[in-house]
């Protein structure tokens, strides 16, 4: 942030900041409407969320510690302190449970515990970018989602794998990656192309120091839970690969029409992943100049998003940091969030309409619309995200360190 006057950063800074933690409170304040009855109240009121359904389906109230103890049953039931998510979620999830013995209670502990990495994220994104931080900070999926799920950790952890590698300390970055990893899947992905960049810029012993560092900080994490109890550690993934796209889903594979098995799913999935995940990568080796490692990892997002069994509709956070960190036309943020919001609103009216036996109306067609119009601006972010240029790149959003170039960790 060279070439902004010290009092301006921290003005900026603090604005970001208090913009953050309004849309913050705002999401608790959305979500706090279930406290009293959950069940009545989460489609009407809009506060639909996993943190309350979580802790009395995966039984986190009996302070179970995750993983040791627990495993996926033969009718494909999570027990004993195991939830749908790797280690480091599981962890945080189980740590929110200890201080309260309601549903209510633990959301407003999972809050409290959340809300911090957003305004770490963000902190972290007025460094790398300046004021384009408050296109995450005023984004109605803080709203929305801040505590629809735990996705605020794995947000911050990849912004601040980003902080590092824009730092040029890359090995760094690669360990954050696999914290992300350890956290929700998708950050491991980004492994490839972080190695691909110190490899393009001739660092080889860089690149590999990038795998190495990947590979030992994920088995570090995961390792002792893999050693103690292999089949409660294994029984997140194998969860998500016994799930089929059903109607909680809301992924194009259960509103395209023909729906394929969960087993046609599991093979074709992987299949067209990798072949998104290749094409990416080889144009971002290919393109002229520095590896676009931002826009490769943004790009590959967008494909894991559209494809995914399962999306999520907190998925939304996962993008915020790449709106930022890109130059984009405005339009293309813009139409995103406007889908987002309809599917949102969509969503959730819908289910209460089922619930009362109504399958048709405004709600689905907003729904309908809302996936649909999500997918298609993936589709299009997948190549906008590779073409276009990273904010990091301007002069005064240089960081006080080496260039990257020449360093590896």
């Amino acid at each position: 942030m060279t070439g902004v006057r010290a009092p301006a950063r921290r003005r900026l800074l603090v604005l970001v900041l208090l913009a953050t933690a309004v849309m913050t409170v705002l999401g608790y304040a959305l979500k706090a409407q279930c406290i009293d009855d959950y069940n009545a109240d989460r489609d009407r009121l809009l506060c639909s969320n996993d943190v309350q359904v979580l802790y009395t389906n995966r039984g986190l109230g009996e302070k179970h510690f995750p993983y040791v103890d627990g495993r996926l049953d033969e009718n494909g039931n999570l027990s004993g302190g195991v939830i749908e998510y790797p280690v480091l979620t599981g962890l945080f999830a189980w740590v929110a449970a200890l201080p309260v013995s309601s549903e209510g209670g633990y959301l407003t502990s999972t809050a409290i515990l959340l809300a911090p990495f957003s305004l770490l994220t963000a902190f972290l994104l007025v460094q790398m970018v300046r004021w384009r931080a408050l296109v995450y900070a005023l984004a109605p999926p803080l709203v929305w989602y801040s505590f629809h799920n735990w996705d605020l950790l794995v947000v911050c952890a990849c912004v601040a794998a980003f902080s590092q590698w824009w730092r040029g300390r890359t090995v760094w970055a690669s360990v954050l990656l696999a914290v992300g990893a350890s956290l929700k899947t998708w950050p491991g992905f980004f492994v490839l192309p972080l190695a691909l960049e110190r490899w393009k810029a001739g660092d080889r012993r860089g690149a590999g120091l990038v795998v190495g560092a990947a590979v030992g900080t994920f088995a570090l994490l995961n390792g002792p839970f893999a050693l103690v109890n292999y089949d409660g550690w294994w029984a997140p993934y194998a969860f998500q690969g016994r799930r089929g796209a059903d109607i909680t889903s809301n992924s194009i594979w259960f509103w395209a029409g023909e729906k394929l098995t969960t087993d046609q799913l599991n093979h074709l999935i992987p299949v067209l992943l990798l072949a998104a995940f290749a094409g990416a990568l080889a144009y971002g080796y290919t393109r002229p100049g520095r590896y676009p490692f931002v826009q490769v990892c943004g790009a590959m997002l967008c494909a894991f998003m559209l494809l995914n069994k399962a999306h999520s509709p907190q998925y939304a956070l996962w993008l915020l940091p790449f709106f930022a960190l890109l130059r984009l036309e405005w339009g293309w943020v813009t139409a995103y969030l406007a889908f987002d919001a309809v599917l949102y609103i969509g969503l959730f009216r819908w289910f209460y309409g089922l619930g009362h036996g109504e399958d048709f109306g405004i709600p689905k067609q907003m729904l309908v619309i809302g996936v649909w119009g999500r997918a298609v601006m993936l589709v299009l972010l997948f190549v906008v995200f590779l073409r276009s240029r990273s904010a990091l790149d301007d002069d005064d959003a240089a960081p006080q360190e080496q260039p990257r170039e020449l360093v590896a960790a």
